[in-house]
Order: structure tokens, then C-alpha cells, then sequence
């Protein structure tokens, strides 16, 4: 009888041999993070969740709770949820038919609309009501054109194909409280459902993915990023969806248990880019994208110099207020006097990048050049933290280019 080697003796043979651990191929490497590993429903809830840098009227995204994750919208002051099942095939020219949306049969037996994509969807404009904004069905391949048709009646509000009256009929069956109602008003009730088709970044081939996700990291994190840093990144926010999804949760769960355990919002995605929150509230605020940019890099050259995170946030404040000033306040002053402010700003800027004056003991150099522009310009509201900021964003625009 053949023994592996695992149970073989350790013999001379064995013991003398001095292996590195790059030297010996692993049993197996399935454990190492890839992005194509990751379900194609966190890959739709990483872009939700990165598109909270950019929508004010997003608050935050459930994973894997009620739906696939769930948008929460903050609209006019009223909570509105957007709920996401996440369908996906591996044939890119599979048509979904009306069965698997609807549970529709072609033929006069008995139709499913409870077991379909769209019966359980439905199911939570009937729970949330007013609350739920729609219910989503994201897909990286189409519908056939009987499921296209049904959407832009419900829609539109009008009924005149087959399939559309019969899912009229079968919704009144699934929803006693839409019974009695008349064609319009289940129109509207299944107007709430969309299609999302065609989204390749749910294919398996990570490549358009990475790409969509690369634009909205690149406009909020550091401007030199490297492939490997992106991927990180991304790796990054699919690892805490995956997370947030595998929450077991009790079932007597409150609010902020819930927001906490299963959900992603602003500032846990502004901790995966690095970016500093105060700074990056003023300057979404200001509504300057370019700022926002420079407040990762010029966090990377703080840290370079090990300065903590708590005068890196100082910092950044700094900097921000002396940009948000020079937006407003720059068509005001002569330009003479602008070309001065600069020539004196750069001057300092260029000292610390040079190692000619320590960041740490900048200080008495700040004042002087306070008191200077001070004069120069006859404003009572040049301040000490306003000219630092100027001189740490002029250091970041020499950093950036």
C-alpha cells in the first residue's frame, strides 16, 4: 500500500532539505483576494456605495437585508428606499423571458408571479409604500421585448398587450389591498418597478469594472494612484460589502444596529480612500473637484514626513479654507497685487519642499508672511491658519505636477 507524503516519516532526506517559501508552490491559492472572486451583487453595491461621494440625496446602502442591497435616499427630507436584486447569466445573449421576470406562461395554465424576479420585488411596495422609491432588477444581460413592453405600459399608465392585462390580473390576485382597485392604479403601483440591463461590470472579467470603479477613486483619492493601489482600493470596499453582507442579525434590530452592522455610508467609504473628512466636507461644499484631489495628496506628503492624523486633519482644514477665500475673494484684487500674493505664497512653498525651513518650525516665517499680505492686499482677514493653508496648497500643486 502507497503512502501520500504527508504520512510518510520525515527521513534524512527531508529534514536536511532548506526550502524557501516562495520556492515551493502552494497546495492551493483560491484564499488570495482577486476581484473576480467577489459575488456580482457586491460589485453593483461597490458602485452605490462610491457613487455617496457624489449624490447628496444618497445616505447609505444595506447589504444583503430585504434585497441584494438596498439604496437608502434622502429626498426632500423624507426616507425613500430603492430595493436591488441582482440577476446574472453566464450566456451574454440570454433574453429574460416574461415567465422568469413575472411568472407570465404563454400558454392558458396557472402563472407563478409569486416565485418570479418581479413577484418578490413587488412584495416591498406593498410592505414600505409610500416609503419605497422603486425596485430594481440589475442584469448583465437584456429582457425580451414582452418584459420591455410591460415596463413602458405600467409606466406610461396605458395597458394593450396581453401580458401587461394578465399581470394586472395576477398582481390583484398576489396583493388582496389592490383587488378592487382599477387598471391605472396597479399600473401605478407596478410602475415602480425598473430594469437595469446590460451592465457588463457584472460579468466575470473584472476589466470594465475596475475601469468604472478607477474614475470615481481616481476623482476622490490621490491623483498618481498605480494599478496596484486601485485594485486595492476596490479589493478594499468589496471586502467591507462582503462583510457587512454576513452580518447574522437578530431578529429584534434596531435603527442605528442596523445602520452600524449591515450598512455603508459617507465616511466609511471616505476611510478606504484616505481622504480627510473635514477637508472633504468643505470642499464638497465649494464644489471643487480639483481641491478635492489635492486633499489625498497632500495628506501622502504629510505622512511621508510622520506628521498623525489629527494635524493632518488640522492641516487639511487649513488648506481648504484658504482655497474656498481665494475662490471668492481673487476677482477683487488688483493684479499686481495677485501676482505679489503669489510670488510671496510660492517663495515659502518652495523653502519647505527644499528642506531650507522645517515644517515643524515654520511658524515665525507664517506670521511674517501673514503681516505682509496683510499689508499688501488691506485686508483685517488674513489670518495665520489662512496664509499656512495657502502654503500648503501651493506645496501640493508642485507635488501634483
Amino acid at each position: 500500500m502507497t503512502t501520500s507524503l504527508s504520512q510518510r516519516p520525515l527521513t534524512a532526506q527531508y529534514v536536511g532539505q532548506i526550502m524557501k517559501l516562495h520556492e515551493v508552490v502552494p497546495r492551493e491559492s483560491a484564499g488570495r483576494d482577486t476581484i473576480n472572486r467577489f459575488k456580482a451583487q457586491f460589485k453593483a453595491a461597490s458602485l452605490e456605495c462610491l457613487a455617496l461621494l457624489e449624490n447628496g440625496e444618497l445616505e447609505r446602502i444595506y447589504c444583503d437585508y430585504h434585497e441584494d442591497y438596498v439604496v437608502k435616499h434622502i429626498i426632500n427630507n423624507n426616507v425613500r428606499y430603492r430595493f436591488v436584486q441582482v440577476k446574472t447569466k453566464q450566456k451574454q445573449n440570454h433574453l429574460y423571458s416574461v415567465f422568469e421576470v413575472f411568472g407570465l406562461k404563454k400558454t392558458k395554465a396557472e402563472h407563478d408571479l409569486p416565485n418570479s424576479f418581479a413577484g418578490k420585488l413587488l412584495l416591498h411596495i406593498e410592505s414600505f409604500g409610500a416609503t419605497c422609491k422603486s425596485v430594481v432588477i440589475c442584469t448583465n444581460v437584456n429582457f425580451d421585448d414582452d418584459v420591455e413592453t410591460i415596463i413602458k405600459e405600467a409606466k406610461i399608465g396605458i395597458a394593450t398587450s396581453k401580458h401587461t392585462t394578465r399581470l394586472i390580473n395576477e398582481t390583484k390576485k398576489l396583493f388582496p389591498s389592490l383587488s378592487n382597485k382599477s387598471e391605472q392604479e396597479v399600473l401605478r403601483f407596478l410602475a415602480h418597478l425598473t430594469l437595469a440591463p446590460r451592465k457588463q461590470i457584472l460579468n466575470e472579467e473584472e476589466d470594465n469594472f475596475v475601469s468604472l470603479a478607477h474614475g470615481k477613486i481616481f476623482k476622490y483619492s490621490e491623483i498618481n494612484l498605480n494599478p496596484n493601489e486601485v485594485r486595492r482600493i476596490i479589493i478594499q470596499l468589496l471586502s467591507l460589502i462582503e462583510k457587512k453582507s454576513a452580518v447574522k442579525l437578530d431578529g429584534n434590530i434596531t435603527e442605528d444596529l442596523l445602520n452600524q452592522k449591515a450598512s455603508i455610508c459617507i465616511n466609511d467609504i471616505l476611510d478606504i480612500l484616505a481622504i480627510s473628512r473635514q477637508a472633504y466636507y468643505i470642499l464638497k461644499e465649494g464644489g471643487d473637484p480639483n481641491a478635492i484631489k489635492s486633499v489625498s495628496i497632500l495628506q501622502r506628503i504629510l505622512k511621508r514626513n510622520h506628521f498623525s492624523n489629527d494635524v493632518i486633519e488640522a492641516f487639511a482644514s487649513f488648506k481648504s479654507q484658504w482655497e474656498a477665500w481665494f475662490r471668492t475673494n481673487r476677482h477683487s484684487i488688483p493684479e499686481f497685487h495677485l501676482l505679489t500674493l503669489n510670488q510671496n505664497i510660492s517663495k515659502l512653498a518652495h523653502q519647505v519642499v527644499t528642506s531650507q525651513i522645517d515644517m515643524n518650525t515654520i511658524t515665525p516665517n507664517i506670521e511674517q508672511l501673514t503681516i505682509r499680505i496683510s499689508r499688501l492686499l488691506s485686508r483685517a482677514d488674513i489670518t495665520e491658519d489662512l496664509v499656512f493653508g495657502a502654503v500648503l496648497s501651493e506645496i501640493v500643486k508642485g507635488d501634483a505636477t
